[in-house]
């Protein structure tokens, strides 16, 4: 009797966890079994999901992969794509194993719910499937793609499935080794062709989405709110030198305050008639965020951490995209003086 070979639908957000997915995917491919999922319908829509209904529905495992995402919602059900996938398995009594991340704390900044009702609707999607089935966690890509191959060969052995099998001419189980291999391949470019896009940065300052728009710094100066206006572009060259290595975000708070003193024309240090130190602007933390998550959005720095005294910090450092727009902004200047 031949060895039933499995359809394998893996379920997650898509961006955030495109390395994990590609790990699983090639996991499965290893175990000589069949993958499926969103990287056969890179557009959801009404029309893409009546075809994962039925791609779900042939598939004879479910693994379930959440990171730190709640995923694209759609509008008439109020829950994320990978969430009615998810239920639309369970309808179907299709096998599923569940994964994890098991340190929510540490998930890098953009790779979790910064929005306080999708994180909610994410904890209530994580207790939906906790109380049905077992959780499996995972920290790293390896971990991940370990645990999901270990998993899906113990549940090919205590809970088998139909699966596929090999008869005479060309039947579906030669279509769907065709398809996996097709896959295999496509995932090979595409993850070949954002290396090739990570590699060519263009370095021109309109690629600087937004460079010159003028952005509301807004502060308190005398207990009064207080604003100045200052395009992305210039903002981004004032504090880019600083962040050419890890700074600390006190520190990028400082040199925000120092950008206002210039357009005040104050200094820290300056003092009264009577020899008083002048109060000095305090930046409001919407007007913190606001910058933090637009160069975040930008793919102009990234935020890590960075140790003293023993304590670990959270500081910002230029990607090596930012980095190499802040060096031909600068040489730019130069050339314009």
């Amino acid at each position: 009797m031949n060895q039933p070979r499995y359809q394998i639908f893996v379920s997650s957000t898509f961006k955030d966890l495109q390395e994990e997915r590609q790990a699983v995917l090639n996991a499965i491919l290893k175990l000589n079994q069949f993958p499926a999922g969103m990287e056969i319908f890179p557009a959801v829509n009404d029309t893409a999901w009546e075809h994962i209904e039925k791609v779900i529905e042939v598939s004879d495992y479910y693994v379930l992969i959440i990171g730190g995402k709640y995923g694209s919602i759609e509008a008439e059900s109020g829950i994320s794509y990978t969430e009615k996938e998810y239920d639309f398995a369970i309808s179907k009594n299709i096998p599923v194993l569940a994964f994890t991340h098991s340190d929510e704390q540490n998930i890098p900044i953009g790779k979790f719910e910064m929005d306080e009702e999708i994180r909610e609707k994410l904890k209530i999607f994580k207790q939906k499937v906790g109380n049905r089935h077992h959780w499996n966690y995972w920290k790293t890509t390896d971990e991940l793609k370990a645990n999901v191959a270990t998993s899906l060969a113990m549940s090919f052995a205590t809970n088998p499935q139909k699966g596929w099998e090999k008869s005479g001419g060309i039947e579906k189980i030669e279509l769907l080794e065709r398809l996996a291999d097709l896959q295999h391949r496509f995932d090979s470019l595409v993850e070949e062709n954002n290396k090739l896009k990570e590699s060519s940065v263009m370095f021109d300052s309109q690629r600087f989405a937004s460079g010159n728009t003028f952005f509301e710094l807004k502060y308190d100066f005398f207990k009064r709110e207080q604003k100045i206006d200052i395009t992305w572009n210039d903002l981004f060259i004032q504090l880019g030198k600083k962040l050419l290595s890890n700074t600390f975000e006190s520190e990028v708070r400082s040199s925000l305050i120092i950008v206002i003193q210039k357009k005040l024309k104050t200094s820290p240090n300056e003092t009264d008639n009577q020899g008083s130190l002048i109060s000095q602007p305090f930046l409001y933390e919407s007007t913190f965020d606001a910058i933090r998550n637009q160069f975040l959005a930008l793919g102009l720095i990234e935020i890590n951490e960075k140790n003293r005294a023993g304590s670990a910090f959270v500081a910002w450092k230029l990607t090596e995209k930012g980095r190499q727009i802040y060096l031909s902004e600068v040489a730019a200047l130069r050339n314009e003086e």
